[in-house]
């Protein structure tokens, strides 16, 4: 029963896998979600760890030492000390300008207005009169204003100098100037005393102590604000702080004890209080974290829908943020020996490992992205909260690390870039490191520190990402650029196996891949996927070597002796041969799918129009590949490319303007057969693509020059065979023809019936297909 309770609750398990399998959508929310949550976990965690929750005037709960060698300040009263020695500071005075500049004005107009009345023609009380329109003249008596009429001009003019004088200078001197409203009364008085102890004449002191009393109703000095605050920021700093050094492990608080203001204080420096609501922090977090995958997502959507529609792809990218971030929360943990160079831990962060396993992996402009949103994580993981700017600067660090990274493994074509790769991210955190430290100031010991944690980390994420390569690639099912090197080294299995038992075709592979690769740098596809693919789309061809031309060195042709039915049977074949060699040496899927494609659905027309000289009723479809038909930029290419490199080499002939016209005829019955309908190459991608064949065929097929013969005369008899035969060579190299033992009847009379230059595309034994 047990048993069968068991497979049937397994049966509904498989059952519900099948459904998640069949309904991606689903899987990618459920898989999303899932690293929403580790991600916000991950960030927030350091909010919860080693944080207290106490408050002054209250019992510690445990023994609290201190985590490492800290000098501490009591800030409060430093503070405290500053605004002190600030406010000690007595304001600095300086004369109000636009208070004396209205009075001089004012003493001008009344004398102005005296020089007006004295010139008035008429008696004197008429002149009286006008005077008394003019304050402070209304207030004086007739007598003295008489005798201010008949004062010379000269003498008023004097005596305006001399009691304005006395006036302002009372008036403007810092200390017996007027600061406040109570200092006016007292300084009209000491100014009214001064003009009754001057030499001017009694009249003239009595309108001057009218003005005065009339003028100087507010105080004449103001704070000057400038060289007041001067002073008092130096007092702020010459304040000295008060300073108590912890050592690590010394006790800091034990339990039970009262937690005083100066322990909140150590506390608090330690970074060991948490002082606000850690939910509302994580909360503020999980929202940085949605904002972060929906940007990944969204870009993914917009401009990579490929990756988006592969799970494993999104599974890759995930995992590898999670990596670093798993890794990151163990390195800002690590105790450097001081607050100083705790706070920097976080440059070991190995952000350019991700984005260079991402690139290599899955795509550079994707893993740009993922550099960004893991800067602005490691941003978060180092300073929660930011309270500080260490997170910022860890940050910037592991942003220009991660750019870098995937710039250097972006054009990956030996192991040995890895390597370099690692030199460049360790330059580039050493520069960034080094600026870091010039805009803040930072000590020489701290910078020497971060130089050597910032080339740390570029070695350490080359390491990781030769290490971590492979079993990303085995565990998702990626082909990387490294694999791709890895498997076009000749010492391989199948290419070895290949030279030894069908040299002909390991040859021809080898000029395909060329032809192929050429190809693919001029059309922007993937170079290093279709010159390892060249080397492998005819591995099929191990099982029956000598059915292939190529690998034939003998005279005897085996096609002579069976029906081309048969013969086109064998030649099909290879397809399937190919696909189940590579699948038992385990050769990536995309490899398989261009052994597979190559050939497309095309027709075998050598052996189908031979089948048709010997029966009418043949019917074409056994003499058709089974296809599929070219599906990639990649696949597309190593088709033409095989069928160029046959087609060109059994030329007679092959001039430069011969081999472009052959070419593009070649490519263009592809087109028109249908065999380039499903890859997305442009008509400007094949004008790039024969272009590219061209260049490489007119290397290949060049002209040689022949050699002279040499002198006559004494053992020369075997020299001379040895020339001739190198001229015979060369001759037959000339005429695009390589010599050969035997051709068979049937290849003699296809030549004879499509004439000097191949008409067709024809398939069969003679050529390297």
């Amino acid at each position: 029963m047990k048993i069968k309770r068991f497979k049937k609750t397994w049966g509904e398990i498989s059952k519900r896998l099948d459904w998640f399998r069949h309904h991606t959508f689903w899987l990618r929310a459920i898989i999303a979600v899932m690293y929403f949550l580790v991600f916000t976990v991950l960030l927030s965690s350091n909010l919860f760890v080693s944080k207290l929750h106490l408050e002054i005037g209250e019992p510690s709960p445990q023994l609290i030492v201190a985590p490492w060698t800290k000098d501490i300040e009591d800030t409060d009263k430093y503070n405290q000390d500053q605004d002190a020695a600030a406010n000690a500071v007595q304001p600095v005075y300086k004369p109000d300008e636009d208070f004396f500049n209205s009075l001089t004005r004012d003493l001008g107009d009344d004398f102005t207005a005296l020089h007006n009345a004295a010139a008035v023609t008429g008696d004197d009380s008429t002149r009286v009169a006008k005077l008394k329109q003019t304050q402070p003249f209304n207030t004086l008596s007739q007598g003295i204003l008489l005798s201010l009429l008949k004062t010379s001009s000269d003498a008023l003019d004097t005596e305006e100098q001399v009691g304005g004088d006395l006036i302002l200078t009372r008036a403007r001197n810092v200390v017996t100037g007027a600061r406040t409203d109570a200092d006016v009364a007292p300084l009209r008085e000491r100014t009214k005393s001064d003009i009754d102890q001057s030499a001017l004449h009694d009249d003239a002191k009595a309108f001057f102590k009218a003005f005065i009393g009339q003028e100087l109703t507010r105080p004449t000095l103001v704070v000057d604000a400038q060289t007041t605050q001067k002073l008092r920021t130096a007092a702020r700093a010459s304040v000295k702080r008060e300073i108590t050094q912890y050592k690590a492990n010394q006790k800091i608080v034990g339990p039970g004890d009262i937690v005083t203001k100066d322990i909140y204080n150590v506390l608090s420096q330690y970074g060991l209080i948490n002082s606000r609501n850690t939910w509302e922090a994580v909360a503020g977090i999980a929202l940085l974290v949605i904002f972060g995958l929906g940007t990944i997502i969204g870009y993914l959507y917009q401009y990579k829908r490929d990756v988006l529609r592969l799970t494993n792809r999104l599974v890759l990218i995930g995992l590898t943020m999670v990596l670093v971030l798993v890794m990151g929360r163990g390195v800002v943990s690590i105790n450097l020996g001081g607050s100083d160079f705790n706070v920097m831990a976080g440059i070991l962060i190995p952000v350019a490992w991700a984005t260079m396993s991402v690139a290599i992996l899955i795509d550079a402009d994707v893993a740009l992205l993922v550099s960004v949103v893991l800067a602005v994580f490691v941003t978060i993981l180092v300073d929660p909260t930011l309270s500080t700017a260490i997170g910022l600067q860890m940050g910037l660090v592991a942003l220009f690390g991660g750019v870098v990274g995937v710039y250097s493994v972006s054009h990956l074509s030996q192991r040995s870039d890895l390597a370099r790769a690692g030199l460049f991210v360790s330059a580039a955190n050493a520069l960034m490191v080094s600026s870091i430290a010039l805009t803040t100031g930072s000590s020489l010991a701290v910078w020497i520190v971060g130089l050597i944690l910032g080339i740390v980390n570029g070695l350490a994420s080359s390491f990781l990402t030769v290490g971590a390569l492979h079993w990303f690639e085995s565990g998702f099912h990626i082909t990387s650029s490294v694999r791709l090197l890895e498997l076009s080294n000749p010492n391989r299995p199948l290419l070895k196996r290949l030279l030894m038992e069908a040299p002909g075709t390991y040859h021809h592979s080898i000029l395909v891949g060329n032809l192929a690769e050429a190809a693919a740098e001029a059309v922007n596809a993937d170079a290093t996927l279709v010159r390892v693919a060249a080397l492998y789309h005819d591995i099929g061809k191990l099982k029956r070597p000598y059915f292939f031309i190529e690998n034939q060195f003998t005279q005897d042709n085996p096609h002579d002796k069976i029906a081309p039915t048969l013969s086109a049977l064998i030649i099909i074949s290879h397809i399937k041969d190919g696909l189940e060699l590579a699948k038992e040496n385990k050769l990536p899927q995309q490899i398989q799918d261009i052994i597979a494609q190559h050939h497309g659905d095309g027709l075998v027309s050598f052996f189908y129009h031979k089948a048709l000289e010997e029966k009418d009723d043949v019917p074409e479809e056994a003499f058709h590949y089974e296809g599929p038909r070219p599906q990639t930029k990649e696949s597309a290419l190593v088709s033409l490319a095989d069928t160029i490199e046959a087609a060109v080499r059994s030329m007679k002939h092959p001039t430069p303007g011969r081999v472009e016209g052959f070419v593009r005829k070649i490519i263009k019955d592809k087109l028109n057969d249908g065999q380039l309908d499903q890859c997305d190459l442009t008509f400007q991608d094949l004008d790039r693509i024969a272009m590219a064949f061209v260049r490489v065929l007119s290397g290949i097929f060049h002209s040689r020059v022949e050699y002279p013969e040499l002198p006559s005369g004494k053992d020369h008899s075997s020299k001379k065979l040895v020339t001739d035969a190198s001229k015979a060579a060369a001759k037959g190299n000339e005429d695009g023809v390589s010599p050969e033992p035997h051709e068979s009847s049937e290849k003699t009379a296809a030549k004879d019936k499509a004439g000097s230059e191949p008409q067709a595309i024809p398939e069969h034994p003679g050529q390297n297909s």
